[in-house]
């Protein structure tokens, strides 16, 4: 069952132990040796015994295979695994890298469309307060402007009227009297047809 050889540390830093129910060696230390899996030698995965004491201060080199001696093909067949199962073990980090990569920039996205939408909702709110303030002012500069226009559309009037009746002859009271009302109310149709034509401007 045993096969006899050797191996380098250097080949053979890679290793795992384990136990069997099975008798095993002594090393040169004295100490039982356990059974190690050499991953990095000429035989990957062949499995062998080795000093418990390896990598410590006691460098014992006591090596013994435990497996026999595998077919020629054996070693290429378990570094092709080995190779393929790294392989694997890399695109699996990178798609774990890109994975996060699409979720940062996912997150990122996100982000901008809530600042996008809570900036476009603050300035459809402020354009909204615009318009109405301007419709709001836009009534009180009409309001202002109709009541302007009568009380122009008053004071001519009345001058009118008190600078008539105070020029008039004594001798054509009635008549001047008779013409100055006429006159009042000419100008008071006109008055009032120019303020109909300032209010349908102004509205």
């Amino acid at each position: 069952m045993q096969g006899h050889g050797s191996i380098s540390r250097e080949g053979s830093s890679s290793i795992s132990s384990s136990s069997v129910d099975a008798p095993t060696p002594r090393c040169h230390c004295g100490v039982t040796s356990p059974i190690r899996t050499a991953w990095r030698s000429n035989y990957p995965g062949r499995r062998f015994y080795g000093c418990s004491g390896y990598g410590t201060s006691r460098k014992c080199s006591f090596f013994q295979w435990y497996d026999p001696e595998p077919p020629a093909h054996y070693s290429d067949v378990i570094r092709r695994l080995l190779e393929t199962n790294e392989c694997i073990r890399s695109e699996n980090t990178e798609l774990k890298k890109t994975r996060q990569e699409l979720l940062d920039e996912l997150r990122h996205l996100q982000q901008s469309v809530h600042e996008t939408r809570a900036e476009l909702e603050v300035a459809i709110a402020a354009s909204m307060d615009m318009e109405d303030n301007m419709v709001a002012s836009v009534a009180t500069t009409r309001r202002r402007g109709v009541v302007i226009i009568v009380l122009i559309s008053v004071i001519v009037l009345l001058v009118f009227f008190f600078r008539s009746k105070s020029l008039a002859d004594p001798f054509f009271f009635l008549s001047s009297r008779l013409e100055n009302i006429i006159n009042s109310i000419n100008l008071f149709s006109l008055i009032c047809s120019v303020d109909l034509i300032a209010l349908a401007l102004c509205f």
